[in-house]
């Protein structure tokens, strides 16, 4: 009776195990659910932590105690990155409030009809173009759209504050505890040792050169173009570098797609000088500064490519929102990583040294 048991057991299916497998991917289905609203304040914590980790270490050395060391590096992360982000998007956020109120109050249209009485070749102009919609039309149409933005803005902010807070208090334990946070991590990667260290590798110069070769120089070009914008006395400084940084995230449009259109207003409105000093400074400087602060910053061999860094982007954004930004680049990096550790498996060959 035992041994039929036994037989039967090695030719049929193995109920236990696959009882087990079927309550632990609930469990991680739900434990996914409940971290989902997370995720941007995990990817952030994770990333900062990585991108950190050389002068975190340098300073728990200097410190000597890893609580004091992680709360110290957590007070830099909150004066250097944090504070300002939040004034930049405070200020963001004003402007498009009072473009908001503008809208509902019809002040463009009169800012309009006096821009073409001044500019009758340009009245010309708009006025061909206008023949072939209803601009009221799409003047309501863009007041009502303008004010669901601006509603989606604002709940969407309060969010943000929570999700800051739980970034920064995850981190405090990564900039605490990292050793036992990648010992946990070894243990969960189903990889052998020399595997799960090919990964870790990777991944962390992936990270690394993301955020330092394009967030990193991007936030500078949006500050310059900020700052120059400023300078020339272009309205919504502070709306526009915010905009340059992101356009300059996307190879295809870059800063260009922000200052040229600002220097062809400024070229429509007759101011000559400051539009050509915007064309000299946005050429020499604001669109050149990533050839130059990326070798700088991560050096050419970890320069990722184009192609994919961008479809990552845009996919990731889809697929994550704001978050997949860092997401799609990093989940891509970690594919590419895994297909060569299968390769390398298959192969019988050594994993590929980069």
């Amino acid at each position: 009776m035992e041994l039929g048991t036994r037989q039967t057991a090695r030719a049929g299916i193995d109920w236990s195990s696959l009882n087990l497998f079927l309550l632990l991917l609930s469990a991680l289905v739900v434990c996914g659910w409940i971290l989902w609203p997370f995720l941007p304040a995990l990817t952030g914590a994770v990333v900062l932590a990585v991108v950190t980790r050389t002068p975190v270490l340098w300073l728990r050395r200097r410190v000597g105690r890893p609580a004091l060391a992680a709360a110290l590096a957590l007070i830099a992360i909150v004066l250097i990155i944090v504070t300002p982000t939040v004034f930049v998007a405070y200020s963001v956020g004003q402007h498009v409030l009072d473009v908001s109120r503008a809208l509902q109050a019809g002040t463009p249209e009169h800012e309009v009809s006096r821009f073409f009485d001044r500019h009758p070749d340009l009245a010309g102009v708009a006025r061909r173009l206008a023949e072939n919609f209803e601009p009221g039309q799409a003047f309501d149409r863009a007041v009502a759209a303008g004010a669901r933005r601006l509603a989606i803005f604002l709940g969407h902010s309060v969010t943000a504050l929570i999700e800051i807070v739980v970034m920064l208090f995850v981190l405090f334990f990564l900039f605490r505890d990292p050793d036992e946070a990648l010992r946990t991590l070894r243990g969960l990667l189903p990889l052998r040792g020399e595997e799960t260290e090919y990964l870790l590798e990777r991944s962390t110069r992936a990270i690394r050169a993301l955020v330092l070769g394009r967030f990193a120089v991007a936030a500078i070009q949006g500050i310059v173009a900020g700052l120059i914008f400023l300078a020339l006395g272009v309205g919504g400084a502070e709306l526009l570098g915010s905009l340059t940084m992101l356009l300059a995230l996307v190879p295809a449009a870059g800063a260009y797609a922000v200052w040229l259109p600002v220097a062809v207003y400024l070229l429509l409105v007759h101011h000559w000088i400051k539009a050509v000093i915007l064309i000299a400074a946005g050429m020499l400087v604001i669109s050149t500064l990533d050839n130059i602060l990326y070798p700088v910053l991560v050096g050419s061999h970890l320069r990722l490519h184009t192609v994919p860094i961008f479809l990552a982007m845009i996919g990731g954004v889809w697929l994550f929102g704001v978050s997949g930004l860092l997401l799609g680049p990093i989940l891509f990096n970690l594919t590419a990583s895994l297909l060569a550790i299968w390769s390398s498996r298959a192969r019988g060959e050594p994993l590929p040294l980069d």
